[in-house]
C-alpha cells in the first residue's frame, strides 16, 4: 500500500476519515515501511503513529545503537565500539525511539556487538525513561544466549515486569556439560525482573535430563501467569507433565516443528496427574515427542480435561502397526474434545536402513477409522514411514466421517514402498470426487495413490455434482515408483475436480536410505508440469460452460418467443429421422467427451513416469 491512496479521497473527507482512531490506525498498518516512513514526516498528527508501527518490532539492536553512535564507530579486536561517549542528547534520542519497540530479537552469537552493550550498560542513564526502563513498551522479548556470560551480563538489560512473552536459546556448551549454579542464578533474574511471563519458550540442542531441573525452576516461577510453554521436540518429561498439570492458567504445551532436542530412549514417560488437585484446567493444546506405547498408556491412566482441541504426538522411533491402532483406539475414547489431531513419525534423524514391508505391516485405514468415528476433526495428519492401507473400496465409507474436515493429511511421503500389493490396496485419482462430495470444506488434501488402473474415459461424466473439489486449494499426492501415469488423462480429469487457484504437487521427499532421489526428482517434474497447465484447461472448461449455458439460454428465450408468437416448436426437438431428440443438461456439459483430434488440445502436454 502507498500513500498514493490517501490522494484519491477527497480533501473533505480525509479529516474525517483520520479523525476516527481505529481507522486510522488500520490505514497505517497496512503501509510498507518506505510509506510509513514518508507518514511520518507529512504531519504530527500522523508521525507518532507511523513511528510506533516502524519500531514495534525490531529483529536487531543494531538501528538503536545507531542513535547513539551520534559520532560513528570504531573497530576494536574485530568488535564495534562508539567513536565517542553518548552525550545526554544521544540518550534521549534514543528513548525517543527504544520506548516504542514492543517486541525485540536480538542473537548475541555475534561477538562484533559485545562492546557496544557492554557501553550501553555501563553508561545507560536511570533518569531517562521509566524507572530507568529505556523499553517500557516491550512485551515480547527474544534472546539467542551462546554463553553464560550473555545470558547473565547482557539479556537481563532488558527485561522488566511489563513483558509478557519471553524466549531463551540456551548455550550449546549445555549439550555437553551440565549446567552450573549460574544458569540458576540467571533463572533467579529472569523470575524476579519479569514476574508476570505468560508465553515461555525454552530451546536448546540437547537431552531434556540436562536442563531438566531448570525448566522445573522456571516453570514454577511463572506457576500464576504462565498459559504457554514452547520446548524442542522429545523433550517430553513425567516431571515436566506433572507440574504443568497443575498450574492454574496454563493452555498450550507446543513443540516446534524443527528444534534441536534429542530423544532420550533411557527415560520412560509415565507421568501420574492427581485427580484431586483439578488438573489442566485450561488446557487447549498438548504436544508430546514420546513412543506411541508410553502415550497409549498415559491416555489410559490419566484424564485430559474437556477443553483440549488439539493435539500432537511425534514418534521419536520406527512404530508398529499394533502401537498404531492401539494409540488411536485410546484417542477416540479419551480426547472426543480434540478437532486438530496430528500423529507423526521422527522425520528428524535419518533412516538407518532400507525396508521393504509387507502390506499387513502397514498401518491400515481400518486402524485410524476410531479417530474418525469418535472425533470432530477438523484438522488430521497421520504420516508413517510405510505407507498407509488404504482400500480404494473403502474411501466411501470414510469420507463421509469426515464431514468438517478442512486439512487431511493421509500420509503422502511414506520413506518406504511396500514389499507387495495388489490393484485396489490404496486409493485412486477415481477417490478424489469422493472426498470433494462428502468433505465440503476440504482445503487441503495429502495422499498415497495407486493409479495402476485409472481409466480417464470410464469416470470422465461419473461426477454427481460439477467441480466437487471446488474448496480445494492444496492437493499433495504421493505413490509407488513403479506406477505409469498419462499426463493428457491426468491433466483431462483434474480440470474437472480443481479450480485454477488449486496447487497440485508431489507430497514424496528424499530421505537417506528412503524413497531414491531420481524417483522424487522424477514425480516432482511429473506433478509440476501438470500444475503448470492445470489453470488453462480449467479455464478454458469454464469459458466452453458458460458459452453454452449462454446458448441454451438463447434457445429457451427463442422457444419461448415462438410459443408466445403461437408457434409450434415440437419440431425443434426433432431430428432430421423424425425421432425426439433428448434434452441438454448443461451441467453434464463440464464434462469433456473424448473426441478424435482432442489429445491435440495437450500436444504441450507430457508423458512421463510416476
Amino acid at each position: 500500500m502507498s500513500l498514493s491512496r490517501f490522494a484519491t479521497v477527497g480533501a473533505a473527507a480525509i479529516p474525517r476519515v483520520l479523525q476516527v482512531p481505529e481507522l486510522f490506525d488500520l490505514i497505517i498498518g497496512d503501509l510498507d515501511n518506505h510509506s510509513l516512513t514518508k507518514a511520518a514526516r507529512v504531519s504530527k498528527q500522523w508521525s507518532d503513529i507511523a513511528l510506533g508501527h516502524l519500531w514495534e518490532t525490531q529483529g536487531d539492536l543494531r538501528p538503536l545503537f545507531n542513535l547513539l553512535a551520534s559520532r560513528g564507530y570504531e573497530l576494536n579486536h574485530n568488535k564495534l565500539d562508539l567513536k565517542g561517549l553518548p552525550t545526554e542528547r544521544d540518550w534521549h534520542r534514543f528513548y525517543e525511539y527504544s520506548r516504542r519497540v514492543k517486541s525485540l530479537k536480538f542473537d548475541d552469537t555475534d561477538e562484533r556487538y559485545i562492546l557496544l552493550l557492554d557501553t550501553f550498560a555501563r553508561l545507560r542513564p536511570f533518569h531517562i525513561g521509566e524507572n530507568g526502563n529505556l523499553f517500557p513498551a516491550l512485551r515480547s522479548f527474544t534472546w539467542i544466549g551462546p554463553t553464560e556470560q550473555s545470558l547473565l551480563h547482557r539479556s537481563v538489560l532488558f527485561m522488566h515486569p511489563g513483558i509478557r512473552t519471553f524466549s531463551i536459546t540456551l548455550p550449546t556448551t549445555y549439550a555437553h556439560t551440565v549446567p552450573g549454579a549460574a544458569l540458576r542464578q540467571y533463572i533467579d533474574h529472569v523470575v524476579g525482573r519479569m514476574p508476570r511471563i505468560e508465553n515461555l519458550s525454552v530451546q536448546m540442542r540437547g537431552y531434556m535430563a540436562v536442563v531438566e531441573p531448570f525448566i522445573l525452576q522456571l516453570v514454577n516461577g511463572f506457576s500464576e501467569s504462565l498459559k504457554s510453554l514452547e520446548i524442542p521436540r522429545y523433550w517430553s518429561s513425567t516431571a515436566l507433565l506433572e507440574t504443568l498439570s497443575t498450574l492454574p492458567r496454563f493452555q498450550s504445551l507446543q513443540s516446534p516443528e524443527y528444534g534441536g532436542g534429542v530423544y532420550d530412549p533411557s527415560r520412560r514417560f509415565k507421568p501420574s496427574i492427581s485427580d484431586s488437585v483439578n488438573p489442566w484446567p485450561a488446557l487447549e493444546k498438548l504436544h508430546l515427542s514420546t513412543p506411541f506405547q508410553d502415550v497409549t498408556q498415559f491416555l489410559k491412566t490419566n484424564t485430559l480435561p474437556p477443553t483440549l482441541e488439539e493435539l500432537y504426538i511425534y514418534a521419536p522411533r520406527l512404530e508398529s502397526r499394533t502401537a498404531v491402532r492401539e494409540l488411536c483406539s485410546e484417542i477416540s475414547k479419551k480426547c472426543r474434545s480434540v478437532q486438530y489431531l496430528l500423529i507423526s513419525k521422527c522425520d528428524e534423524q535419518g533412516l538407518d536402513r532400507t525396508l521393504h514391508p509387507a502390506l499387513d505391516e502397514c498401518p491400515s485405514i481400518e486402524d485410524l477409522k476410531p479417530l474418525f468415528s469418535g472425533l470432530a476433526l477438523i484438522e488430521f495428519s497421520f504420516h508413517h514411514e510405510f505407507p498407509l492401507a488404504f482400500k480404494d473400496d473403502l474411501v466411501s465409507s470414510i469420507a463421509p466421517l469426515l464431514p468438517e474436515i478442512h486439512f487431511l493429511d493421509l500420509n503422502p511421503n511414506p520413506d518406504f514402498e511396500a514389499a507387495q500389493y495388489s490393484a485396489g490396496d490404496f486409493p485412486s485419482l477415481h477417490s478424489l470426487p469422493t472426498f470433494g462430495n462428502s468433505c465440503p470444506d476440504l482445503t487441503e488434501l495429502g495422499l498415497y495413490l495407486d493409479n495402476q488402473n485409472f481409466d480417464y474415459a470410464s469416470i470422465a461424466s461419473s461426477f454427481s455434482v460439477p467441480d466437487p473439489l471446488d474448496a480445494l486449494f492444496v492437493l499433495s499426492l504421493g505413490g509407488p515408483a513403479h506406477v505409469t501415469l498419462n499426463a493428457n488423462d491426468v491433466l483431462m480429469f483434474l480440470s474437472l475436480l480443481l479450480h485454477e487457484d488449486c496447487t497440485v504437487q508431489s507430497a514424496t521427499e528424499h530421505r537417506s536410505r528412503g524413497v531414491p532421489r531420481v524417483i522424487v526428482d522424477r514425480r516432482e517434474q511429473f506433478w509440476s508440469g501438470i500444475n503448470d497447465r492445470l489453470p488453462l484447461l480449467v479455464r478454458v472448461r469454464e469459458e466452453e460452460a458458460e458459452r453454452m449455458e449462454k446458448m441454451v439460454d438463447a434457445i429457451d428465450r427463442a422457444e419461448k418467443e415462438i410459443e408466445r408468437c403461437g408457434g409450434d416448436v415440437s419440431v425443434l426437438d426433432e431430428d432430421v429421422n423424425g425421432e425426439v431428440e433428448p434434452e441438454v443438461d448443461v451441467g453434464a456439459l463440464r464434462a469433456p467427451v473424448r473426441e478424435q483430434g482432442q489429445e491435440g488440445e495437450l500436444s504441450g502436454v507430457f508423458h512421463a513416469e510416476l
